[in-house]
């Protein structure tokens, strides 16, 4: 089903073809000099070529643009944005410059409008990454969608959907009905963590959902390598694990305890005793639990001497 990944000749970007329509690349990696692993793809019509999340920088783009031309000399007639995160979007700056249009959802374009010019600002004062943003502006979509579009190439139709809030407020995936492929966008991230920053945790599953009812066979993740319906399968897992442990805390979990100073047999220094006497994560609800659910539990932080603003790490157990 997914052609294996090869390496560009400028030995950066990673190659793969998962459909003879659809050409990925990344740079692999989780810094954002690698533009966090991002794929970028290309969806090849007869007549024209739509490429979807250009990377981090139009340094990037450029690469992806010369892998692209490896392949065909057909124009990239749009660049679709599935969300405003500047590892998919800061590259398409590199395209809007000379004319291409691109696509976003209204609220992706609102957040590119806020964020963008600062973030920018912050990486160039930064000496380690100032060249690779020397030349990258913010992107303003000339196109804006609220629900869905239909884009027609020859030989080719592209679905583009907003699925509502999920990883972020102007999610979008693509879907090819003639060739069963879908583009997730980042409602999927596969081998990479997820990044909650602007998540809806509701919205995630709806996400998953969406893309679920799709007749795809295959599934090209915002993140890391294609694969098939099982890539919802492990996202959907992955989610329910961080909401029982309440890492990243997008639901935090019940916890009753008790806190004293008690003395130490043979010991000139008293101790500092914390009880646990309830811990209850979503865990508990599901029924997994065999010991109370306190195997959920992963550690315990400790301020000594918290003064309810700012928490100072003291201890871990």
């Amino acid at each position: 089903m997914t052609a294996p990944a090869n390496a560009s000749p400028d030995g950066r970007l990673q190659e793969s073809r998962p459909h003879e329509r659809v050409l990925v690349w990344t740079l692999g990696g989780e810094e954002l000099a690698t533009s966090y692993g991002t794929n970028a793809v290309a969806l090849l019509g007869d007549d024209g070529v739509v490429l979807v999340d250009p990377l981090v920088a139009p340094a990037h783009a450029r690469l992806v643009e010369r892998a692209l031309r490896r392949h065909t000399d057909t124009p990239v007639r749009l660049v679709v944005l599935t969300h405003h995160h500047t590892d998919h979007a800061l590259g398409a700056s590199w395209f809007a410059a000379r004319g291409i249009p691109v696509l976003a959802h209204a609220a992706c374009a609102e957040r590119i409008a806020a964020e963008h010019p600062g973030l920018i600002a912050a990486r160039r004062a930064v000496p380690a990454l100032a060249g690779l943003f020397d030349d990258a502006e913010p992107v303003r979509p000339t196109v804006t969608f609220s629900t869905g579009v239909t884009l027609h190439l020859d030989g080719l139709e592209v679905e583009v959907w907003h699925p509502g809030w999920g990883h972020t407020p102007g999610d979008a995936f693509l879907y090819l009905p003639g060739q069963g492929v879908a583009l997730t966008g980042d409602l999927v991230f596969h081998r990479y963590h997820f990044n909650y920053e602007d998540a809806s945790p509701d919205g995630v599953r709806r996400g998953l959902e969406a893309l679920r009812a799709l007749d795809a066979e295959i599934f090209v993740p915002g993140h890391g390598p294609p694969g098939g319906p099982e890539l919802l399968t492990l996202q959907a897992h992955y989610h329910e694990t961080v909401e029982a442990v309440g890492f990243d805390f997008i639901r935090l979990p019940e916890v009753e305890c008790e806190y004293r100073i008690a003395p130490r047999e043979g010991q000139l220094m008293d101790e500092a005793v914390i009880q646990i006497k309830t811990f209850k994560s979503r865990a508990m609800v599901k029924g997994a639990t065999q010991k109370g659910n306190l195997e959920t539990l992963s550690m315990v932080m400790v301020d000594y001497d918290y003064d309810g603003e700012v928490f100072a790490l003291d201890a871990v157990f």
